[in-house]
C-alpha cells in the first residue's frame, strides 16, 4: 500500500489509466480529482465526496484501488508534492536571499519590466475565455445581488472592482471581514446571489468561511487568486488563477488589477444600455463630490 510517497498529477493519471474499469461514480470522482488536483490538500473526504457527487465509501474504494490505505494517506502524498508550490512569505524570501548583486537602477528597472511583461504573456496564453464569458454574464445579470470581498492587500482589488462595477449595475455590496458586521450583511443570501472573492497570497479564515456560507446557500462563488493550491476551490463555481511572480520579494498584483479592468471593459462592451453613468454623474454634481475643472 502507498502512503507517504509524493504524488504528481502525471503520476495520478498514470495510476488511474492502469485500472481495468471504473464505475460511473468513480469516473465522476476521477474527473473531479484531475480538475481540482492542486486544491485537494484543502479538501476533507466530505468535501471531496460532496463536490464529486459520490459517497465517502466510493472515495475509499477508489483510493484503495490506487493502492492507498485511505483518504489521509492519499492527501499526505499530495501534500508532499504540492508543498513545493506553496507561496513563500516575504520575510522568508528576504531571509533566504543571498547577498545582493550590485546593479544599477536602470538594470533593476529593465529586469523588473521584463518580468512584468512575462506576466501579461502568461495571462494571455492561459486565460479561459469560456469561464470569462460566464463571469461577465453573471455580472450583467441584474437579478443577482453581487457580494465582493477581499482581505488585506486584496481588499484594494475588491474595492476597485466594486466601486466601478456600480456604473453598470446596482445591488453590489462590498463585504467587510469584520465578523461583527458580516452576519448582518449576509442576511437572506440565496441561490440567485454571487460572491466574488479576491484573495492573493495568504488565505484569510473569515473569507474562507464566507465562501463556505455562499456555497451552503447554493449561491455562485467566483475566486480571483494567484495560487492554484488554495482552500477556496472546493466552494467555487469559477476560479481565475492569475500569474504574479516577478522574482521580487512581493507577489505582483498587476495582473489582478488588469483582470478587474478587463472584466469591467467586457461588461461595458457586452452590456445593453448606459447603466448608471448618468445617475451617478447627477449625484456627483449634487454633492459636489469632485472639484470643478478650471474654466
Amino acid at each position: 500500500m502507498k502512503n507517504n510517497n509524493a504524488l504528481t498529477l502525471e503520476d495520478y493519471i498514470s495510476q488511474t489509466a492502469q485500472l481495468h474499469s471504473l464505475t460511473e461514480s468513480e469516473e465522476r470522482l476521477d474527473s473531479y480529482i484531475q480538475a481540482h488536483f492542486n486544491e485537494l490538500p484543502f479538501h476533507g473526504i466530505v468535501d471531496l465526496a460532496r463536490n464529486a457527487m459520490v459517497s465517502k465509501a466510493t472515495v475509499g474504494r477508489f483510493l484503495n484501488k490506487l493502492g492507498y490505505t485511505g483518504y489521509s494517506a492519499f492527501r499526505r502524498a499530495l501534500e508532499n508534492t504540492l508543498s513545493q508550490q506553496k507561496l513563500i512569505p516575504p520575510f522568508e524570501l528576504a531571509l533566504r536571499a543571498q547577498e545582493k548583486v550590485a546593479a544599477t537602477t536602470a538594470d533593476i528597472v529593465s529586469e523588473f519590466n521584463k518580468n512584468v511583461t512575462m506576466l501579461f504573456e502568461s495571462f494571455k496564453n492561459n486565460i479561459d475565455i469560456e469561464s470569462l464569458d460566464e463571469f461577465i454574464d453573471l455580472i450583467l445579470n441584474t437579478d443577482r445581488h453581487i457580494y465582493v470581498i477581499g482581505p488585506s492587500s486584496s481588499h484594494a482589488m475588491a474595492k476597485h472592482f466594486s466601486t466601478l462595477v456600480k456604473y453598470f449595475r446596482d445591488r453590489v455590496t462590498l463585504l467587510s471581514v469584520d465578523t461583527g458586521d458580516l452576519p448582518k450583511a449576509l442576511l437572506n443570501i440565496s441561490s440567485q446571489d454571487v460572491s466574488i472573492v479576491f484573495s492573493y497570497y495568504r488565505f484569510n479564515r473569515v473569507v474562507i468561511r464566507v465562501t463556505e456560507w455562499f456555497r451552503k446557500k447554493d449561491a455562485v462563488v467566483v475566486l480571483i487568486t494567484n495560487s492554484e493550491s488554495n482552500p477556496y476551490g472546493k466552494f467555487c463555481n469559477l476560479q481565475f488563477v492569475l500569474p504574479s511572480d516577478t522574482q521580487s520579494v512581493f507577489k505582483s498584483r498587476i495582473i489582478g488589477f488588469f483582470f478587474v479592468e478587463l472584466v469591467l471593459h467586457l461588461a461595458y462592451e457586452k452590456g445593453e444600455g448606459e447603466g448608471n453613468f448618468e445617475q451617478l454623474e447627477e449625484l456627483f454634481v449634487f454633492f459636489e463630490t469632485f472639484s470643478p475643472l478650471p474654466k
